[in-house]
């Protein structure tokens, strides 16, 4: 009995060490994002010139070897558009604190007024879906030469005939000489057979129905989004009027400017 309570204890040893044997003994790096912000810098200022178009940035950050990329953008001041994007910033140093360095050609045609200025990091370390961090923002103060114009629409692509219930997409044409950015919005106004006006809220006081150019299809019929093609999918109800409805598109920007109107027929069975 002693003896099998032997073997089988010498078992147990030798798969132990064994077992041991696979255990590293190396101290395992383990890496962390400790990169410092150290400063940002961009003008507060900016009056634009056919001799001063050139808008320069830099980051300056400390233990930046987890650092694999930065950049801005130039968005408007609320955040909600962006004006240029994904402008690089590349290491001019190699001291202990790494400045980034970099530079965008700034639009003849974007107007006067207070844009947003957006610093980011893409870190080594991450997973490419967690690794970009925003950094710092700045408020740019942009005098341009710019003469704002009003925007024009062209180009109604829409059917001339449609059934009650059945869905239909109709899309307009936008530009704008200051940029889409300068939009406010593109809309219509509708009235019914018998001249009576479509009101587009309940308590019967907007007249205007917004079209979109968001990309989203299955809600608004638009197919790509920032292109200038402005859309819309629609259908009218089983006890709508008979008869023909008629459409005037319009598009207006930032500073109240109309476009040309267009006006359209749409018979609906």
């Amino acid at each position: 009995m002693q003896f099998r309570f032997l073997k089988i204890f010498l078992s147990f040893a030798v798969l132990f060490l064994f077992s041991c044997e696979n255990i590293p003994t190396d101290v395992i790096d383990v890496k962390s994002v400790d990169y410092i912000v150290e400063n940002i810098s961009a003008p507060n200022d900016f009056i634009y010139s056919a001799t001063n178009t050139i808008l320069q940035a830099s980051v300056s950050i400390n233990k930046a070897e987890t650092v694999k990329n930065v950049w801005f953008n130039i968005n408007n001041e609320d955040g909600t558009e962006t004006i240029s994007e994904n402008n690089n910033l590349e290491a001019t140093s190699a001291s202990a604190t790494v400045v980034f360095s970099g530079e965008t050609k700034v639009s003849n045609t974007l107007l006067s007024g207070n844009y947003e200025i957006s610093f980011y990091v893409q870190d080594n370390i991450n997973p490419s879906d967690a690794n970009v961090k925003k950094i710092g923002t700045k408020i740019l103060n942009f005098q341009s030469e710019a003469i704002n114009l009003p925007p024009e629409i062209s180009n109604l692509v829409m059917p001339t005939e449609v059934n009650r219930g059945d869905d239909f997409i109709f899309s307009i044409n936008v530009v704008d000489p200051n940029g889409l950015t300068d939009l406010q919005a593109v809309y219509f106004e509708l009235r019914r057979p018998d001249s009576s006006i479509v009101y587009s809220d309940q308590n019967k006081t907007q007249t205007k129905f917004p079209l979109f150019d968001n990309g989203d299809f299955i809600k608004a019929g638009d197919l790509v989004r920032g292109d200038g093609i402005y859309s819309l999918k629609n259908s009218f109800e089983q006890t709508s009027q008979t008869g023909n409805w008629y459409f005037e598109f319009v598009a207006v920007d930032k500073a109240g400017l109309k476009s040309n109107t267009i006006n359209f027929s749409l018979k609906v069975n």
